[in-house]
């Protein structure tokens, strides 16, 4: 006689039901936190920007480091700029007393180490959220009460803090993130005839590998000048042992000084160019922010995460050399192939198709 089949068996575990979308109350008060690089930050600060139009009723504080706390100074959608100075020691710092005293109905943390976490952990907040791994790291994921899950493999670091603010009930589109810039000297450009396109040769000493040899840029500028193109070059603090082969190259080049000028005044400064040309670095995606159009020279990260932002129809231009071992997270390399092996001649043509997109 035929046995009835047994039911099947299974090891599965139940999958469980997503976390409750719960929208913030009328005139809640919100802490972002995203401590460094520059980069990043400005990724943070378009979450901010999607956050201020969707929400106007909204009050945004912000936590930064010190270093580039003064790309925030004035920004029109923060209400507060925390300060982390970076080489505290031993003694409480006064941001965290300030975070203790200020209730929060949310704090998003975008950074996701557990240097941020501790200010999440310190924040008098209702709902505290991040990213689930692995778009958080060394277990910062366990401080949330709301660890929210990320798409595998990790979209742009801008496009998560958006996955954040979805939890919050707000759906929003890719929102250009606002800076309170500051107008250079109206002498910094005189005289130059457009089209006008910036060089910034600098990285951070931190990530030299990703420089594109300075030769190269010398001879882009005399090409581009050539071609009847201003060229601008730009540098930050100890970097004007790079832009000075730059500016010998072709007279007419204009010194735009990072160091004098500050973060907000450089991103002034790049308002008024077409394109600007730079290494993976912070003042490409200044650049990015502010509307400038960039040919980005991307070398060990993947593009697709750290590349710049675009929001209008003529974009960037993104170029690296294809190499098997790109991208990669090495801190150093020694023959860092994915830049050296871009041409001058590539970069040109980049530079010459976004201006003609630009209409410049």
């Amino acid at each position: 006689m035929p046995t009835a089949a047994k039911p099947a068996t299974t090891t599965a575990t139940l999958a469980m039901p997503p976390a409750p979308v719960v929208p913030l109350p009328r005139g809640a008060r919100v802490l972002i936190i995203r401590l460094s690089a520059l980069g990043d930050v400005l990724f943070g600060l378009e979450t901010v920007a999607a956050l201020a139009t969707a929400r106007p009723d909204v009050q945004i504080d912000f936590l930064v480091e010190d270093r580039f706390a003064s790309l925030l100074q004035g920004h029109p959608q923060l209400a507060n700029v925390h300060v982390y100075p970076r080489q505290t020691k031993w003694k409480i710092p006064a941001h965290l007393l300030s975070l203790r005293r200020t209730k929060y109905d949310a704090v998003l943390d975008l950074h996701g180490i557990l240097k941020s976490v501790v200010h999440v952990v310190a924040a008098r907040a209702v709902r505290k959220l991040g990213f689930d791994a692995p778009g958080s790291r060394e277990g910062s994921a366990w401080f949330y009460r709301e660890a929210v899950p990320v798409p595998t493999p990790l979209p742009h670091r801008a496009d998560l803090g958006y996955l954040l603010l979805e939890r919050l009930g707000i759906r929003a589109p890719r929102t250009r993130p606002q800076l309170s810039v500051i107008e250079p000297p109206a002498r910094l450009f005189a005289g130059l005839p457009r089209p006008l396109v910036l060089l910034h040769p600098g990285t951070s000493a931190f990530a030299a590998f990703k420089r594109w040899p300075i030769d190269r840029f010398v001879e882009l500028a005399r090409r581009l000048a050539a071609r009847g193109i201003s060229i601008a070059v730009s540098y930050g603090p100890g970097e004007i042992e790079l832009a000075a082969p730059v500016l010998a190259a072709v007279k007419q080049a204009r010194a735009v000084d990072g160091r004098a000028l500050s973060l907000r005044g450089l991103a002034g400064a790049m308002q008024h160019v077409d394109v600007v040309v730079a290494a993976d670095t912070g003042p490409l995606h200044i650049a990015a922010a502010v509307g400038a159009h960039c040919v980005a020279l991307f070398g060990p990260k993947d593009s697709l995460r750290y590349g710049p932002r675009a929001f209008d129809q003529v974009g960037h231009e993104v170029l690296f050399a294809d190499v098997p071992c790109r991208p990669c997270k090495l801190r150093d390399c020694v023959t860092p192939q994915c830049v050296l092996g871009l041409a001058v001649e590539r970069v040109e043509a980049a530079v010459l198709r976004t201006l003609a997109r630009a209409g410049a």
